[in-house]
Order: C-alpha cells, then sequence, then structure tokens
C-alpha cells in the first residue's frame, strides 16, 4: 500500500543487500512481523507564534481567500501577541475576512455581531471607521443622502491610507457615504 521495495538485486542472490521499503518520505531497512505499519508525520516547522498566524492570514485576506484567511487569524487573536498595534491590527483584518469580501448588508446577523465585537473594543480609528461602515451598510442609512458630510471627510484622514484600503478593497460599498470617505482617503476616486 503505497510503499515501494527497491528490487535492484535478488536478496538470495546477495548476502549483503538489504531491501529497502519507502513510504513518502519515509525509508526503513527492514519491517520485522508487522501486521498493521502506522506512520505518522509531523510537519518538520509547525506554525506557533501569533506573528505567523498573522502573516498567513495577511497573505490569505489579501488573495481573497477569505476561509483561509479567518482560519489564520482566528488561531492568531487566540494567542498572546505581544505588541498592541499588531493585535488590533489582526482583529481588524479578521474582522474583513469575517465579512469575505461582501457588503455588511449582505451579511448575517451573526457575521456582523462578529465583526462588531472584534472591533467594539479597538480605539484605532480604522477600527473605528469599519464598525460606522457596517452600522451604516446593514441599515441602508446611505439612502437617506448622497452627499458624503465635511466632518465624515475630515474624520477619515485620521485613519492610515494602508487601513482605508484595505476597507476599501474588501468591503464593497460604495453607496455608502463611510466607504466614499475612506474612498477618498486611500487615493481613489468618488462617482
Amino acid at each position: 500500500m503505497g510503499g515501494n521495495r527497491d528490487t535492484n538485486q535478488n536478496p538470495n542472490q546477495n548476502p549483503n543487500h538489504r531491501s529497502v521499503y519507502n513510504v513518502g518520505r519515509q525509508e526503513a531497512r527492514t519491517i520485522n512481523n508487522a501486521d498493521t505499519i502506522n506512520i505518522s508525520y509531523r510537519d518538520p516547522t509547525p506554525i506557533e507564534s501569533a506573528e505567523e498566524f498573522l502573516r498567513l492570514g495577511e497573505t490569505s485576506l489579501h488573495q481573497g481567500f477569505y476561509d483561509s484567511a479567518v482560519a489564520q487569524l482566528t488561531k492568531c487573536v487566540g494567542l498572546v501577541v505581544p505588541d498592541p498595534s499588531a493585535a488590533a491590527h489582526a482583529r481588524f483584518l479578521l474582522a474583513l475576512a469575517t465579512l469575505r469580501g461582501r457588503r455588511p448588508s449582505l451579511c448575517s446577523g451573526p457575521e456582523l455581531t462578529s465583526v462588531i465585537s472584534l472591533l467594539s473594543p479597538l480605539s484605532e480609528p480604522y477600527a473605528r471607521f469599519l464598525v460606522a461602515l457596517v452600522e451604516e451598510d446593514r441599515t441602508n442609512a446611505w439612502m437617506a443622502s448622497s452627499e458624503v458630510p465635511v466632518e465624515l471627510r475630515l474624520s477619515a484622514r485620521q485613519v492610515d491610507r494602508l487601513h482605508a484600503d484595505l476597507i476599501r478593497r474588501h468591503v464593497p460599498a460604495p453607496q455608502s457615504r463611510v466607504w466614499q470617505a475612506l474612498n477618498e482617503r486611500a487615493g481613489g476616486t468618488t462617482s
């Protein structure tokens, strides 16, 4: 089953010949009277650090692999991240991945509750703006007016361009006034 036996020489013709059995990456010279052979393989580079989960989750998010991003970032958030700004960034990325590239009004109630609970403890401007975008879009409050208030544009300047761009790319809600303000901040054009 999946194993190969080296049969270059007949063992009966050469007493020094020892058979080699290969299973995947493993090899054995002899197997003695085994009814069952259990082979376990441990990944030589296990992921154990929050930083590595953050890196993998961020890469998955950028590639649009939202399920993978959620899995990796959930592991990251579950570990102790020594840098508070990295911990906040991880929670923010997990919130984005939880939305799975959809506008908030198309997400389920439990998904939105999860997003809000991830972001609520954060004081970073980008987290507050993502909460505002979720709230505005899920209630369709943007329908009341299409004009972006000046104060919203001014407060969007507090959001760094990296996070504004992440929101713009992963939360497609261009009708939202919050989204429009962040789009301007990220260097996009308004329509």
